[in-house]
């Protein structure tokens, strides 16, 4: 039996989490896993994460938050946005999705949300 040993620093681990890595393969976030990047198994995921260092370690993940700090006002057809420093409000005019009102029964529609 051939044995494989990988060395993994704490700092090395906190830096996958921060990087979006989860420690399973199975909560994946589209950024990866440590069991997947270093060929590891759930068991041996659960042995690193008694590590005193990692215990509380968890995934970070960063989400953006697009604030528009411009003072300019927008319009268009569709919508108008207005944005000051201490308020935003945003009016969308309603679209209609269909050009008439039609009828159908639940068989129909759910052979029509199937296609979809």
């Amino acid at each position: 039996m051939a044995i494989k040993k990988v060395d993994l620093t704490v700092s090395q681990i906190i830096n996958d989490l921060n990087s979006g890595l989860t420690w399973f393969k199975k909560d994946d976030l589209s950024y990866g896993s440590i069991e997947e990047k270093y060929g590891a198994n759930p068991a041996q995921i659960m042995a690193i994460r008694k590590h005193p260092a990692l215990k509380d370690a968890e995934t970070t993940i960063t989400i953006f938050n697009i604030i528009d700090d411009t003072k300019n006002e927008a319009t268009n057809s569709t919508n108008t946005s207005t944005n000051t420093t201490s308020n935003f409000r945003m009016e969308q005019t309603e679209m209609a999705m269909v050009s008439e009102r039609t009828e159908v029964d639940t068989t129909e529609a759910s052979d029509i949300f199937a296609q979809l």
